[in-house]
């Protein structure tokens, strides 16, 4: 069985976090977020996977390699994805799929049934299959319009609240036949939802809706980021590899932990959650709230590092508050007694200097 994996993306809506690394390669419970999808299809058997890189490709190539050590055939196909969109990057691996293949983003994190998924579209012998999920706001995705059979008799991508007359949104997740291949256009930009889905409706091909309750979240956003992560510790998104109880938590930290390995805590204060990579070293009277802090990390003592997410190499004086929905960018100095505003971005590399005070525009 052949997958396709879409990896080529900047991943701007996680700045600063992927200056320095693809989205892909962003860490999740420290393992980078393509991983789990890779396993998950792997677990299905897929065989074969393509993986379309572009921005910062040579990070997901050092790590997956030939794919060997996850069980996988590994091939790259990179040049102008960027430029050719999500459809038109699949175009030039045209001649190497044999039969219905999967597609997903790698940005996703979800437990739908893979296996069901495919045999469902086998079952419908329709040209694609659209894995759909139901949210609250359909406004920032791609709505779909099911009939009775579940086809696709109406698409619309990213429609006005008023517009959208279904909560069911494409998830990213696709099962296609090879002859999809024939309605890209060589050498274009060509969107799967902009251009090649409304195209298979045009043509009165048969184009499927495949709903699905099983957990699934973009995560494009540093908030929903952390509300997978949250959804990690409850329960809710299940991953095996993981070993975490529910979310609340060890009575001694008063929050759930989750560590990588070297670490150091000092009479550290947990509260709802904390996810900590490799060689981080937190001072005494640190409170940590809800937050993800990547690998080589260190905090001195009495910073409160609130809802936010600290990325490699950061160094965290003395005092230091950092509020709600902040980002903290890889290589960071901030020293002793500043505070960062909610939802303020440091960007890596940056250096904020002792007592400084940086607020949101």
């Amino acid at each position: 069985m052949q997958a396709v994996l879409l990896a080529g993306g900047k991943g701007t809506r996680l700045l600063p976090l992927t200056v320095y690394r693809p989205k892909p390669m962003i860490p999740f419970f420290n393992r980078p977020l393509m991983e789990y999808i890779l396993e998950a299809l792997v677990n299905i058997g897929v065989d074969e996977v393509f993986v379309l890189v572009g921005y910062l490709k040579e990070k997901i190539m050092e790590h997956f390699g030939d794919g060997e050590e996850f069980g996988v055939e590994i091939h790259y196909s990179n040049g102008d994805n960027l430029k050719l969109g999500t459809a038109g990057a699949i175009k030039k691996i045209e001649g190497k799929i044999e039969d219905s293949f999967l597609v997903a983003s790698t940005d996703i994190l979800t437990n739908i049934n893979f296996k069901d998924l495919y045999e469902f579209h086998k079952k419908k012998d329709g040209v694609a299959t659209m894995a759909l999920t139901r949210v609250e706001d359909p406004s920032h995705y791609g709505v779909a319009i099911l009939d009775t059979d579940l086809r696709i008799r109406s698409f619309k991508e990213k429609p006005r609240p008023e517009e959208a007359l279904s909560n069911l949104v494409n998830t990213g997740i696709y099962v296609l036949e090879p002859e999809v291949f024939d309605l890209i256009p060589e050498g274009k930009n060509f969107d799967f939802s902009l251009h090649l889905f409304p195209k298979i409706l045009e043509e009165g091909l048969p184009l499927y809706g495949y709903p699905f309750d099983e957990y699934w979240n973009d995560v494009g956003r540093p908030s929903t980021y952390l509300q997978a992560t949250e959804d990690a510790f409850a329960g809710k998104l299940k991953l095996p590899q993981i070993s975490v109880g529910p979310l609340k938590g060890n009575v001694e930290r008063g929050g759930s932990l989750y560590t990588g390995r070297k670490c150091v805590l000092r009479k550290t204060r947990i509260i709802g959650f904390a996810v900590l990579g490799d060689n981080v070293k937190i001072g005494k009277n640190v409170k940590i709230e809800r937050s993800v802090i990547f690998s080589n990390v260190v905090i001195e003592e009495g910073a409160e590092i609130r809802e936010a997410i600290i990325g490699e190499n950061v160094y965290i004086g003395k005092g230091v508050v950092v509020e709600p929905g902040s980002v903290i960018g890889d290589n960071a100095i901030i020293e002793d007694f500043s505070r960062i505003g909610a939802n303020v971005k440091i960007w890596a590399d940056s250096r904020i200097g002792r007592e400084s005070v940086i607020l949101p525009d």
